[in-house]
């Protein structure tokens, strides 16, 4: 072989050895990228597993809480009792359907629930169902209203303007023309939309006036621009404002807000309207403060007692709240009639009605979860009020 023939020889052994070289690279790169994916994978795999027990003990860990939710509430729960059997027998003459809360000087007469909760699920009444409170609603609002005063953050005679600067008449409508629904507004219409209550605000500005103050006319639109002065004047939304001030302080431990989530709380009532069908349900952002809350009888009987003994506002502030603000007996969210301070509530179905007699010593609470036009819960309260009284 010739000289130049060795040296083409060795370069193409040269290339052979490069070209097997290389090929083992890439066949070792190769088998580095199929592990590093199989890893992957398998990393992959072990996080989805990792999720999927994870969430597995998180359900398991709602699941405990609910249950052990349950077993503190059934052993909190309140027992039936009938000590003025007359008043017993009233209710279930007359039909009523709910939960009757009735106490004299301290003592329970009656505490029991009447017909159903949820007809679907064949639940009665008992002293612990739950029930949307509708406008009674607003005299937690006052309150709060009234706890802001003594604080000197606010005075219910101011002008509204000082709080919402845009507000049509702003400089002559005072907050006390709101607590006794004597603003002169225009209001607004309700719809199912979502909104928040700085678009329930805008729409009340934008409808405007109808007259100047003075005149009573009662509507939801009042108390929502309290509601928002509420919000603005102790830099809290309302619910936790009222969480803190009002339901803790009262140790109202069954009350909460409207969500589409109440009907699955186990001790939730169904609202039925005159023809035997269930309520609809307005969407409750547009109620803040003015009907998107539910309790039991008790709490709102407890809420009672924390405002009559002075844990919630002094006694100034009270004899403010229960000064009627026009010829229609309402001060600032109760009626002041003549044998009780009451307030009432009507939604999808629920009504309620509160009262309390004038020296503290009688309370009477109705909750009904039945529209019903032979069964009149003001006419009920003054029947019942009179059996108490005669055996006084």
């Amino acid at each position: 072989m010739s000289k130049k023939g060795r040296q083409i020889g060795g370069v193409i052994g040269i290339l052979v050895i490069f070209g097997l070289v290389a090929g083992g690279i890439v066949v070792q790169r190769q088998h580095h990228q199929r592990e590093v994916k199989i890893a992957q994978q398998q990393a992959k795999i072990k996080r989805q597993r990792q999720a999927q027990e994870a969430k597995k003990q998180r359900e398991s860990q709602k699941v405990a809480a609910a249950k052990a939710k349950e077993e503190r509430l059934k052993a909190e729960s309140q027992p039936t009792i009938v000590a003025e059997q007359a008043l017993d027998d009233y209710l279930k003459q007359i039909g009523f359907s709910g939960t009757a809360l009735i106490v004299r000087d301290k003592q329970v007469l009656l505490d029991k629930g009447y017909g159903s909760a949820n007809r679907a699920k064949q639940l009665v009444n008992t002293p612990d169902t739950l029930y949307a409170i509708g406008s009674t609603e607003k005299a937690l609002i006052a309150t709060s209203l009234l706890q802001l005063q003594e604080q000197g953050k606010l005075n219910v005679n101011d002008p509204i303007s000082r709080y919402l600067p845009d507000f049509p008449n702003g400089q002559q409508i005072k907050l006390t023309d709101f607590l006794h629904h004597t603003s002169g507004i225009v209001g607004r219409d309700q719809d199912n939309q979502t909104k928040t209550l700085d678009q329930l605000i805008e729409e009340i500005i934008k409808n405007g006036i109808k007259e100047q103050p003075g005149k009573w006319h009662y509507m939801d639109a009042n108390y929502i621009v309290l509601t928002k002065v509420l919000e603005k004047v102790s830099h809290q939304d309302y619910k936790t404002y009222l969480k803190e001030k009002i339901l803790k302080p009262s140790k109202m431990a069954h009350t909460g807000f409207m969500t589409d989530q109440y009907s699955r709380l186990p001790a939730a009532s169904i609202g039925y309207l005159a023809n035997g069908a269930a309520g609809q349900l307005p969407n409750f952002t547009q109620l803040p403060g003015v009907g998107d809350m539910y309790m039991t009888a008790t709490d709102m009987y407890r809420f009672d007692r924390a405002l009559w003994t002075g844990k919630l506002i002094n006694e100034q502030s009270k004899a403010q709240m229960f000064q009627p603000g026009s010829t229609s007996h309402y001060g600032m969210g109760f009626y002041n009639d003549p044998a009780l301070i009451v307030n009432r509530g009507y939604l999808s179905g629920w009504n309620v009605s509160n009262g309390f007699s004038h020296g503290g010593r009688i309370y009477i609470v109705l909750f009904s979860n039945e529209k019903n036009e032979k069964v009149s819960l003001s006419k009920m309260n003054g029947e019942l009020y009179t059996k108490i009284t005669a055996t006084i």
